[in-house]
């Protein structure tokens, strides 16, 4: 894949999460920064998606732009030092397929606000990287790019 882009792939068997191409299920894209640098190891994602094909949203609708601001209003300032990183998961270039928040410590994550668009599981892992909080308030995104990756 080239380097350029914005996102790398990322794929969802339904309870794990790969960056194998050969890996099954279903592929997103991710912010490429949440998992090209040190990984962070024993940590916590909460993958707020589906192994469905078909289950995606457009990142127009309030729904997901709602989701976008509350994680911006409260939900990274609460998880505050335990955010790891925070990536939606794009389908295509208009359609979201959920959301990934990664941190040190679980206990928040009952209150996602992208469980609002898709269930969560939690899954440990070792896969991503510390990323810093993304500056606010802007919500654009680059066409096709994860939020809040990407850039215009």
């Amino acid at each position: 894949m080239s380097g350029d882009l914005p996102f790398r792939f990322l794929w969802l068997d339904g309870e794990g999460l790969s960056l194998d191409e050969e890996a099954p299920g279903r592929r997103f894209g991710i912010d490429r920064r949440c998992v090209e640098g040190e990984a962070v190891e024993g940590v916590y994602a909460h993958v707020c998606a589906s192994d469905d094909a078909e289950a995606s949203v457009p990142y127009d609708q309030p729904e997901v732009q709602q989701a976008r601001r509350d994680a911006l209003a409260w939900w990274i300032p609460m998880l505050g030092d335990d955010l790891v990183c925070l990536t939606t998961l794009s389908v295509d270039s208009v359609g979201c397929g959920g959301a990934i928040t990664v941190a040190r410590d679980p206990g928040l994550f009952h209150e996602d606000p992208f469980r609002r668009l898709f269930p969560g599981f939690i899954v440990r892992t070792d896969l991503f990287c510390q990323v810093d909080a993304p500056p606010g308030p802007v919500l654009e995104r680059y066409a096709g790019a994860p939020w809040p990756g990407g850039s215009f």
